[in-house]
């Protein structure tokens, strides 16, 4: 019988990860909203503000995903080969039973005509000779990947592409140059609404909020980003950046609690 945590796992990952992982997400914001007016606000418990951290993490996991998915689709970090191969091996020995089926026909058929049989049956005798030794010569060589050879096969697999680093930080200045600002609107828009702010109101929380939020993000995700991105993978990527947001929505809890009063 699996294990609770074993369970869990498959099901987070395999079975449902949309679903997983938001509900994961959320549940991540609402600990840090939690820890955030436990040890950084005077104010009494909102568990209002709690739950709409938890609807927010809720509803932006599965776009998390989809822009992971983008990033790791348009930005290899690692190149890939490309020569082609094939998964089933040229069959040499069709080769050579082709040839020796071809020589015995045309043999068959001059000695039905009897005109010229010795000459022309030494002659295709010959070539039939050149024919088996230059097949038999082909197939003591090593098989190339496109043969369907182990040697070069495993040869290959040995060779891990290193990382281009160019690329990763073409990666990194995408997420943060163009997600990063995106998403952070977003939120400020998204609590606005969950609060019944006015449109003006929320132009206002934007206009305060904003730019610190997203100066202290450049401090510190960059560098969480390049981790993940070279180390850990993709169907992980979102559930561990959510274990780290925890900190994150603990400052981001505060500073949109500070910026709005």
């Amino acid at each position: 019988m699996a294990s609770p945590l074993k369970a869990a796992h498959v099901w987070l990952f395999d079975t449902n990860p949309k679903a997983g992982v938001a509900v994961m997400y959320g549940t991540l914001n609402a600990i840090g909203d939690t820890l955030a007016q436990t040890f950084f606000s005077s104010s009494p418990f909102d568990p209002a503000r709690t739950l709409r951290f938890w609807l927010f993490g809720v509803g932006i996991a599965p776009l998390a995903l989809l822009w992971n998915a983008y990033l790791e689709r348009n930005y290899p970090l690692r190149p890939t080969s490309s020569v082609p191969h094939p998964e089933e091996p040229v069959p040499l020995e069709s080769i050579q039973i082709h040839s020796s089926s071809s020589t015995h026909s045309r043999l068959s058929s001059l000695q039905t005509n009897g005109v010229g049989l010795d000459d022309k049956a030494s002659k295709l005798a010959h070539h039939r000779r050149k024919s088996s030794v230059g097949v038999q010569a082909v197939e003591a060589m090593p098989r190339s990947p496109l043969l369907g050879g182990q040697e070069a096969v495993g040869a290959k697999e040995d060779a891990v592409p290193s990382v281009d680093k160019v690329v990763l930080a073409r990666r990194v200045g995408v997420d943060q140059i163009i997600m990063a600002p995106i998403s952070f609107i977003v939120f400020l828009v998204a609590m606005g609404l969950m609060e019944f702010k006015s449109p003006s109101q929320i132009w206002l929380k934007i206009q305060r909020a904003f730019f610190a939020i997203l100066w202290t993000n450049y401090k510190v995700w960059p560098f969480i980003q390049v981790v993940m991105f070279l180390y850990v993978p993709l169907k992980y990527r979102v559930p561990l950046s959510g274990c780290i947001n925890v900190l994150w929505t603990v400052y981001l809890s505060w500073e949109t609690a500070v910026k709005t009063k």
